[in-house]
């Protein structure tokens, strides 16, 4: 990405906004080795204290994992994303989660998708610390990372995408 390109406007950015109310935490802190080194793909992760998990961005379509206890969406970008509520939450096989929103569709920012038992997850999974990771990382060029703690609907990420 070079200067001209950055000038002239060139530089695709999308903002990616906390799906959750909570903490910011490093990736790398997540007890699972996938997402803590980066396997999956790079972001953030939230210590989670709210009921619901919404829409973090625009996106063209929207995929609700089968046991509610993760979400993905594709950009109009192209730019994948998923949002995966704690650690080994598959294996309650969707106890503690009810799916609001529909699969499929397109979404709006701050869309409701899911809420959840933050008393029940807290008993029952290794951990809720709930990572946002983009999947696709060869399609960006740079992530800027906010800290500390948030609501549904404040920046989290800003990402940069490469010039195609």
């Amino acid at each position: 990405m070079g200067f001209f390109n950055r000038m002239l406007g060139k530089t695709k950015e999308i903002e990616i906004y906390s799906p959750v109310d909570g903490e910011i935490i490093n990736l790398s802190n997540v007890p699972d080795e996938a997402f803590a080194s980066g396997a999956i793909g790079d972001g953030i992760a939230i210590n989670p204290s709210g009921k619901v998990i919404c829409a973090p961005c625009n996106a063209e379509e929207v995929s609700i994992f089968e046991t509610n206890h993760a979400v993905s969406f594709e950009t109009k970008g192209g730019l994948e994303l998923i949002v995966h509520f704690g650690v080994d939450t598959v294996k309650l096989k969707g106890k503690g989660f009810e799916r609001v929103g529909t699969d499929g569709e397109s979404v709006k920012k701050g869309d409701e998708l899911v809420k959840y038992d933050i008393d029940f997850l807290r008993e029952n999974a290794e951990s809720v610390l709930t990572p946002v990771i983009i999947s696709n990382m060869e399609l960006v060029d740079s992530i800027e990372k906010s800290t500390g703690k948030v609501k549904i609907g404040d920046l989290i990420m800003k990402i940069k995408l490469k010039n195609s």
